[in-house]
């Protein structure tokens, strides 16, 4: 099998297995290695060990040699200049009216090479733009485009929770997300709850959906009848974590039961059957002739199965 280390680069959460030939190199040790982009510096996850073959996809490249003192302080004068390049990119994306925003700009180790990172809602002919910055930072470049997403993974930045992003920190990939997986979860459609810092819907509203589809399997649901210890009445609330519901009696008054009670309620006495207390029995029990219809739905579907 392989030996290999795995490390980092520019993005923490995307690794890559690089062969480290006869180094020792421990933990958050920084290195100078070749990618497929060229020459860069990144720092060691993990420490050399095999690893199957079918873990491994790509070229397994090796590691040049550990980072020197030299190398740190060309990577900080590197990151000094994207800063620079950064302003001088806005501005002459300005002067030449430009329908492209800047997000970033990564400079290679032996700075061979620019990466400008851009957002745009359309194709952008920035070939005037590429010769105007190549000539004033004497240095190839190379323009990408990214999304929305893309952008916020680029740029990082802080969630609603107080963590940092999510795409910036520890996904390799973007899942789908789509406003079904916060209805599943009953929270909030105000966009401004559910969106990210890209604008779109939050990536960790999957994180948790499938476990909130199971519940709501096994869990009754808002507007069920069901028969509680104290009498027959309506799901008004479920709380899918502690799996306890609120039930509305007859005469108002809600009390909350642990769906597992309710359970073994229906096990013992079946669907609802009715409420004892109703005005058309001369009691005080005020429910509508749709709630009615709902027990004797859950009958005839308890009787059916």
């Amino acid at each position: 099998m392989p030996y290999v280390a795995t490390c980092t680069f520019r993005e923490p959460a995307k690794t890559y297995y690089l062969d480290p030939g006869e180094l020792d190199l421990g933990a958050q040790a920084r290195v100078i290695a070749e990618t497929s982009r060229g020459l860069e510096i990144g720092s060691i996850k993990f420490r050399a060990r095999e690893v199957s073959e079918s873990a491994i996809a790509g070229p397994v490249r090796p590691v040049l040699r550990a980072a020197s003192d030299e190398d740190l302080k060309i990577e900080a004068e590197n990151l000094a200049l994207e800063i620079q390049a950064l302003e001088i990119a806005r501005e002459r994306i300005n002067h030449f009216r430009l329908n492209m925003k800047p997000i970033k700009i990564e400079i290679l180790h032996d700075r061979a090479k620019m990466f400008l990172f851009y957002e745009s809602e359309s194709r952008v002919d920035f070939r005037d733009l590429l010769r105007d910055l190549s000539a004033r930072l004497e240095m190839r470049m190379h323009f990408q485009q990214v999304g929305p997403r893309d952008a916020a993974k680029v740029l990082g930045g802080v969630g609603p929770c107080g963590r940092e992003l999510c795409c910036s920190t520890h996904l390799t990939a973007m899942p789908p997300v789509t406003l079904k997986n916060a209805k599943d979860q009953g929270l909030s459609l105000t966009p401004s709850k559910i969106s990210g810092a890209c604008g779109r819907l939050m990536c960790c509203l999957r994180y948790e959906v499938e476990f909130y589809r199971d519940q709501s399997m096994k869990l009754p649901r808002v507007g069920d009848p069901v028969d509680s210890p104290q009498g027959p009445g309506e799901v008004v609330d479920v709380n899918m974590v502690s799996e306890k519901c609120a039930i509305r009696l007859g005469d108002g008054r809600v009390i909350h039961i642990p769906a597992e009670e309710l359970r073994k309620l229906r096990e013992e006495r079946g669907a609802p059957t009715g409420c004892s207390n109703h005005i058309d029995s001369g009691g005080s029990c005020g429910k509508s002739a749709k709630f009615t219809r709902k027990i004797k739905a859950a009958r005839e579907e308890n009787a059916g199965n």
